[in-house]
Parts: C-alpha cells; sequence; structure tokens
C-alpha cells in the first residue's frame, strides 16, 4: 500500500489556509482543513485519477466543496503532496 507525504511547502500551505479561515470563521477553519487532509486519500488507491500537468510527474486533483488544490507526485510507493492552492492562483507558477 501507498503512503501519503506531504512535502514541507504543502504543510506550510496548510498552515496559511488555517490562519486564513480562523479569521473568518473557526468552524469553517476545521472543515477547509478536514476536507483537504482527507482528499489525498483516494489517490493512494487511484494515483492516476488526478489530471496531468505540464511537469511530466505532478498532477492536481481538486479538493470537494473547496477551492483548492493537490499538487501530487504518485509513485509506486507513495503519494506525496507538494502544495495545496486556490485554483484561481497562479498554480502553475507556484511548484
Amino acid at each position: 500500500m501507498r503512503q501519503l507525504l506531504w512535502a514541507r511547502r504543502a504543510r506550510n500551505d496548510l498552515f496559511e489556509i488555517a490562519a486564513h479561515y480562523r479569521e473568518l470563521d473557526p468552524d469553517l477553519e476545521f472543515t477547509i482543513l478536514e476536507r483537504v487532509e482527507t482528499a489525498p486519500l483516494i489517490l493512494l488507491d487511484f494515483p492516476e485519477i488526478g489530471a496531468p500537468t505540464a511537469w511530466a510527474d505532478i498532477r492536481k486533483w481538486r479538493v470537494a466543496a473547496t477551492p483548492f488544490l493537490l499538487l501530487y507526485r504518485a509513485g509506486r510507493q507513495r503519494v506525496e503532496i507538494r502544495r495545496v492552492l486556490h485554483y484561481a492562483r497562479d498554480w502553475q507558477h507556484q511548484l
């Protein structure tokens, strides 16, 4: 079974997302983070489900009911979440 890893930049993205939503509504912060943190679990079983990007080994997966994309790299033994970015952001230059 594949292992799920969060790159340092992805963890930093989560901290920024949490801080932003905490100011708006602490309950919303929890809801958004829960959705983002559980979204990649399906990628462990179906790593090719995300759409390919311009980078050969990076795929993107939209987190349901949020404005966020997971940019990830999938291998035989692990799925690494590289970034968590707002879909309206210029994410192509943020990897």
